[in-house]
Formats: C-alpha cells, sequence, structure tokens
C-alpha cells in the first residue's frame, strides 16, 4: 500500500502538521550546517599544511562565507572555535529535531488509537457477536504500537534525504567527477536492495496477520479460563498458545532475515565505494589541479559521513515496508468498518402515549440461515407489565434486541404509538430504557459511579434514595468504603444478589418509559430472588415493563403473558387465563411446579 494515497495516513499526517514542518525545517538547519562544519575542514588541513587559504572552487567559497569574513584572514584557533560552535549547534538542532520526530510519533499513535477506539464505540451488535476482543485489542495495542513507529520513521526517512542531499550537493563542488561515479555506484546499490526491501514488505504483512491470530487466541483463553480449568485444559490450551506464538516469531523472524541484511549489504558496499573514490582521487590527483590533497581529504571526511545515512536511508525503506502491514491492516479495519451502522434516526422520542407495537416482524441473525422471528405480531401497552416466555431459541431476547434496536427487522416494523422505531434517533429511545439483564455488567468503579452510570450528574440524596429503592442500601452501608468501594472487575467483589440490586438501583435512578427486565433472576438463590424481585416490583410501577422470564413463579403477576415458540407467538393472556387454557404455559407451569417441590424436599431430607 502507497502511503501517500491512504486516506488515513493524510488526514493523520495533517493532524499533526505543525510537528512535522518543525522537524523538517531543523532537518534543514541541521543539513546546513552539517555541510558547513565539513566545509571548515578545507581551510583547516590548508592551513595545517601552511597552504594558501581560500584557494578552493569558487561554489564551495559561497557556502563556507560565514557572514561576510573572509577565510584568509581567519587564524588556527579561529577556525576549530567556528568549527566547535557549529558541531554544538548542529547536535542541538538534531536533538530538538529527534524530540520533535518522538512527539509526532505518539501524537500519530493517539491519533490512530483514538479511531478505533471511536471505531469500537460505534460499531453495532452484530459486528461483536463475529469477532474477537483479542482482535479488537490489536489494534490499539501492537498494530498501533508498530503504526505509529511508521510514522516516525517517515519523517526520519525525508530528514535523511535532506542530510543526503545537502552533502551529495557539496561534494559536487568539491569533485564533479568522483561524484559522478559515487552517485552511479550508490544507485546500483539502492537497485540492488529493490529486491530486499520487497521481502520485507512480503514478510510484513504475514507478520501483523500472524499478530492478530495470536491476540484473538489469548484473548479466547483469558475469556475462558473458568471453563479451562474446569476441564483440565491447562496443557491443551498451552500447547495452542505455544503454536501461535511460534508462527508469530516465525513470521517476524523471516521479516527480520531480510531487514536484517540492509545493514551490512550497505555498508560493506559503501566501503567498496569508499575505496573505489580514494583509488579514483589518487589517479585524478595527478592528472588534475582539481584535487589537491586538502580537497581530497575533505571529499573523502564528507563522503564517510554521507555513506552511514545512505545507510540508514536504507534502513528505513526497509522498516518503512516492515511495520506498513501493521498500519495496513487498520486502515483496512476502518474501512471496512466504515459503513457498518444503522440508519439514524431524525425525530427525537419524547413519551409512549399508547403501546408499543411489533407489526408482522420477521428476523434472522446474519451468522444463522433460519428464521428467529416469523410474522411476529405484538402489542406492549404502557403502563403495563408484560412478560415473555418461553423456551430457549423461541425469539424473547431477540425482541429485545430489536426493541433496543440493536438490530432493525428484516421485514415488518415496531412502532412507538404511530412512530416507526427507525424513525428515532437512537440515543433519545435509548434514554427511555433502562435494562437489568440476567448477567448484570458493573465497572470496575466504586458502587456510587455504578449506580449513577446512566445519570452521572445525579445528586448524592438520588444516588442513595435509588440504593433505598432497590433494597441495596443496607448491604452498600456494610462495605469497607460504603458507596466509595470498588467494586472489582465486573463487580466481582459483590454476590450476584447484591450486583442485581445494584443494577436496578441504576434503573431506577435513570427513571426510565420502559423497563425491561431480561432473566433478572434466574441465576439468584431463592433469598436474593425474593429482594430482587420485590426491588423489581417497586421501580415497576407505573412504567412499561418488558419481563423476558425463565421461572414462571415470577411473573404471575405481569398483566400479559406471551408464550413464544420457533420465533411465533402461540399464546398469550394473564397466568389465570392461561392456566384454564391447559396449553403451553400451563404444561410448562406444572413442570416447573414439580421440579421446584422435588428441589424442596431434596434440601430438606439433606
Amino acid at each position: 500500500m502507497q502511503l501517500a494515497r491512504s486516506k488515513l495516513f493524510r488526514s493523520i499526517l495533517l493532524e499533526n502538521w505543525i510537528l512535522a514542518f518543525f522537524s523538517i525545517n531543523l532537518a534543514i538547519i541541521v543539513a546546513v550546517l552539517e555541510v558547513s562544519s565539513n566545509a571548515l575542514v578545507l581551510p583547516l588541513t590548508q592551513m595545517l599544511g601552511n597552504s594558501t587559504v581560500g584557494s578552493f572552487p569558487s561554489p564551495l567559497s559561497r557556502i563556507v562565507g560565514f557572514s561576510g569574513i573572509s577565510l584568509s584572514e581567519l587564524k588556527l584557533l579561529h577556525l576549530l572555535l567556528l568549527l566547535l560552535f557549529l558541531t554544538v549547534v548542529k547536535n542541538l538542532s538534531l536533538y530538538v529535531s529527534s524530540l520533535s520526530i518522538n512527539a509526532f510519533m505518539l501524537k500519530s499513535g493517539e491519533a490512530l488509537r483514538e479511531r478505533c477506539l471511536q471505531r469500537f464505540l460505534e460499531l453495532e451488535i452484530p459486528f461483536y457477536e463475529r469477532v474477537g476482543v483479542g482482535e479488537l485489542l490489536g489494534y490499539v495495542n501492537e498494530q498501533s504500537q508498530r503504526s505509529e513507529k511508521l510514522f516516525s520513521s517517515v519523517l526520519e526517512f525525508l530528514r535523511e534525504i535532506l542530510f543526503v542531499s545537502f552533502l551529495a550537493i557539496f561534494l559536487i563542488s568539491l569533485s564533479p567527477s568522483l561524484t559522478t561515479v559515487t552517485g552511479v555506484s550508490l544507485v546500483f546499490v539502492a537497485f540492488a536492495l529493490k529486491f530486499v526491501i520487497k521481502g520485507v514488505q512480503r514478510n510484513g504483512r504475514k507478520t501483523a496477520y500472524a499478530l492478530d491470530i495470536f491476540a484473538k487466541q489469548v484473548s479466547e483463553v483469558l475469556s475462558g479460563i473458568r471453563v479451562i480449568k474446569a476441564f483440565s485444559s491447562e496443557d491443551r490450551e498451552s500447547l495452542r498458545l505455544k503454536q501461535a506464538l511460534k508462527r508469530r516469531c516465525q513470521a517476524e523472524l523471516s521479516a527480520y532475515k531480510f531487514n536484517s541484511a540492509i545493514h551490512p549489504l550497505t555498508e560493506t558496499t559503501g566501503i567498496l565505494v569508499l575505496i573505489g573514490i580514494i583509488l579514483l582521487g589518487n589517479v585524478f590527483s595527478d592528472s588534475s589541479t582539481e584535487l589537491t590533497l586538502s580537497v581530497m581529504l575533505t571529499y573523502i571526511l564528507t563522503l564517510s559521513r554521507l555513506l552511514p545515512r545512505v545507510n540508514h536511508l536504507n534502513g528505513l525503506r526497509s522498516s518503512l515496508s516492515l511495520l506498513g502491514g501493521s498500519f495496513e491492516t487498520i486502515d483496512r479495519f476502518l474501512s471496512d468498518t466504515k459503513n457498518g451502522h444503522l440508519i439514524e434516526g431524525t425525530e427525537v422520542y419524547k413519551k409512549i402515549d399508547k403501546v408499543i407495537k411489533l407489526s408482522r416482524v420477521c428476523f434472522t441473525y446474519p451468522s444463522n440461515s433460519e428464521p428467529v422471528l416469523r410474522d411476529l405480531s405484538l402489542v406492549i401497552p404502557k403502563g403495563k407489565v408484560t412478560a415473555l416466555v418461553g423456551q430457549s431459541g423461541s425469539g424473547k431476547s431477540t425482541i429485545i434486541d430489536l426493541l433496543l434496536r440493536f438490530y432493525d427487522p428484516d421485514s415488518g416494523s415496531i412502532f412507538v404509538d404511530d412512530t416507526d422505531l427507525r424513525s428515532l434517533k437512537r440515543k433519545s429511545w435509548h434514554h427511555a430504557i433502562a435494562v437489568v439483564g440476567q448477567d448484570t455488567f458493573l465497572f470496575n468503579a466504586t458502587v456510587r459511579e455504578n449506580i449513577a452510570y446512566g445519570y452521572p450528574n445525579a445528586t448524592n440524596s438520588a444516588i442513595i434514595e435509588a440504593a433505598r429503592q432497590a433494597h441495596a442500601l443496607d448491604f452498600i452501608e456494610l462495605l469497607p468504603h460504603n458507596f466509595e468501594t470498588v467494586v472489582g472487575n465486573r463487580g466481582s467483589m459483590l454476590s450476584g444478589g447484591q450486583r442485581q440490586r445494584i443494577a436496578i438501583a441504576r434503573a431506577i435512578l435513570c427513571d426510565p418509559d420502559i423497563l425491561i427486565l431480561d432473566e433478572a433472576t434466574s441465576a439468584l438463590d431463592s433469598n436474593s430472588e425474593r429482594l430482587v424481585q420485590q426491588a423489581i416490583e417497586k421501580v415497576s410501577c407505573g412504567r412499561t415493563v418488558i419481563v423476558v422470564a425463565h421461572r414462571l413463579s415470577t411473573i404471575e403477576k405481569a398483566d400479559n403473558i406471551v408464550v413464544m415458540q420457533e420465533g411465533q407467538i402461540v399464546e398469550q393472556g394473564t397466568h389465570q387465563q392461561l392456566i384454564v387454557l391447559k396449553g403451553m404455559y400451563d404444561s410448562l407451569y406444572r413442570m416447573q411446579s414439580i421440579s421446584n417441590n422435588d428441589e424442596h424436599i431434596s434440601l430438606t431430607a439433606g
């Protein structure tokens, strides 16, 4: 991929153009001072050889004519002091230039990571269902780290070109004939290295791919560590990780086989060029007045400074190819996910007057071949409790996903009163909804911050009242630091019932129009379930509530129970109406009652 053609590269470069411009200008100053300090070698050697100072080509005399001072009037001490001054200023400028390049590198890496992180937040739920967390983390970790080095290499490459160009001009002014021979030799070297650079570029892409695979597997192992330990699969997973790590190392080693060849080849060729120039200079000095001893010494000294920079320049060419694979990976990710968003509505949600209505909705998950919902129609009245029940895979959670607009229906529509849900701005719609799920997610923050997550500007009294209504205040006051206690990763410092009550307090504080309870009590013990159920009843009062229920005993008071099977509604009504109907709901309810009685007898006998 040509960097100049990448919109991403150009945009990041433009964001930090001041640093780049400053660095390049400093590089020009350094290059001029490099040439000037080299130019002083000529009068210095003439003075040491008791020759007439200033007897060198006129272009060179203009280069070294500082502030109108005649070199013939300078003494040895003056030349040495001037040389020292130029060297100090040059190296200070080089130091600041290097700092600005590093700042440019870090700012570019920051901009790249910001784009990735912003895209992570913009991506829809379906994307996360098919892409692993490890791959995404790879974009903001290793791939970005390698890419930011690419940006610094670009500036260093431009800086070295300036250095080489100015030194080359100086060499031409000293001896055009020798410089022609040198230039032809270096062009031949650059052409020969082209094949090595292509090898680096090819293996750089393989390395970026291997980094992605390794990051995915590490993330998968860490996420599934409980399952791994439960099945004693540590050895098998260790072997799998070692194989992925080995493939990564092999890919990087292949790239470095080419990359490491750049320096030895360039340096060896440079020495050959230098030896050839000395031999040619010896021949020319006998037949030409152009090459005096002082000019020859100055030429060789300048060439000895030029060749390492050519070596570094070739190394940077290799680095650009090696690191380009990582930048391509990020650029491709950002490009491929650019249009992966649901269409945003234009209307702001205000309130529900009557109902939420699903009209002939059909939906199939991208990863499935069979539809999950089939021509489903459902009315959810305002201010009532609507419960969704049915076996796993019947489509209950899919309805919730569609109501939250994580997906849009394949056909049919969802209406809020008479407004199509797709016409609403999603943020305004989400602000009206609070969700309490089975697997409650808490951030590794304080209790206060978790409760106030949906309403960060809430007052302290409002947070305490929300906790009280959620039956959470009693256990919060027993925590080491009360509301300032950090709950750990995913709330690991709290029990399941405590996490649920924190989630309910969070929902109460948001004061939502719609409350969604997605099997909120199915993973709790009977005591925790009782407390959470009491909290749910309080927060449900006066709101539109949609409950996905596994334990049917928790929804006996629901205004409407919707029984689902294979993506369709097979029954609906109140608990009593469905029991009288003697259908699917009655069968499920009786089976759960028998199971609960057997469990109670077993516990009592134990």
